[in-house]
């Protein structure tokens, strides 16, 4: 091959890495979750699905109070916002969970600057009726210089009479087995036991704590895995006390939450 076909060879490989990166680069359109029957849909809210190959996104369905318990689509921006909205599922006292629920209209840069907004990932009510705006981004976001004029811009331009506080969440409130935890306790809620829970929570109260779950599980009487998941419920119910950032098991300590 003589110098010159050389030349073009490696030129043409350029071309074609190029062209392939352009490709990949390209904003690919965002994934929509159509109707379901019996599921009260996202509606025109702002989608949050956009596709990513660093950015994680997740759709589940969620049961709240706040919607008589009908199953709704909830969709996450973030693992952060998932592990937040299923630790919310868990608290007795919240009753609603809305995704991107509120949009806020916000200051041009400059008056021929372009049209802004915020609009908030996650909005909490509880059943004393306060409501929480939530804000989530992830801890190295919120190190930027440019996040706290940002924040302070939001909560600057956010109605009052559309929350009683804003919140920001971020990842440091979630470690990898917190978040596992959370989501094997989620899945035994969706198989409620109230009989169950309550001699589970009986036991707790009348044995001597810490104890370990496998121990708990053997004195209980009922089918271990009926014990298992009532045990999963009371600790994301906050009636067990144990270690959410190590990974819950059978070796696992519990105790009274009041210890």
């Amino acid at each position: 091959m003589s110098s010159l076909d050389e030349i073009r060879e490696i030129a043409r490989r350029t071309t074609k890495k190029e062209k392939t990166r352009k490709e990949k680069a390209k904003r690919k359109p965002k994934i929509i979750i159509g109707e379901i029957d019996g599921v009260i849909g996202w509606g025109r809210r702002r989608n949050p699905l956009s596709r990513s190959n660093q950015s994680y996104k997740s759709g589940m369905l969620i049961r709240t109070k706040l919607n008589d318990m009908k199953p709704s689509v909830a969709l996450n921006d973030s693992e952060i916002e998932e592990a937040f909205k299923i630790d919310a599922l868990l608290q007795p006292n919240v009753v609603g969970i809305e995704c991107q629920p509120v949009t806020i209209p916000l200051p041009k840069l400059s008056e021929r600057g372009q049209d802004r907004s915020h609009t908030f990932d996650v909005r909490i009510t509880l059943e004393s009726g306060r409501v929480y705006l939530v804000y989530v981004k992830s801890e190295r976001s919120l190190k930027t210089r440019s996040s706290v004029p940002t924040v302070a811009e939001i909560v600057a331009h956010t109605p009052a009479n559309l929350c009683d506080r804003i919140t920001i969440i971020s990842d440091v409130s979630f470690s990898r087995n917190y978040r596992d935890n959370n989501r094997r306790i989620l899945m035994c809620h969706l198989m409620p036991d109230p009989d169950a829970d309550a001699l589970i929570c009986g036991l707790v109260d009348k044995l001597s704590t810490p104890l370990r779950i496998k121990t708990l599980v053997e004195k209980s009487g009922l089918k271990k895995s009926q014990a298992w998941q009532a045990v999963l419920r009371m600790i994301g119910a906050g009636r067990i006390g144990t270690e959410r950032d190590a990974v819950i098991a059978y070796p696992s300590l519990i105790w009274r939450p009041e210890q």
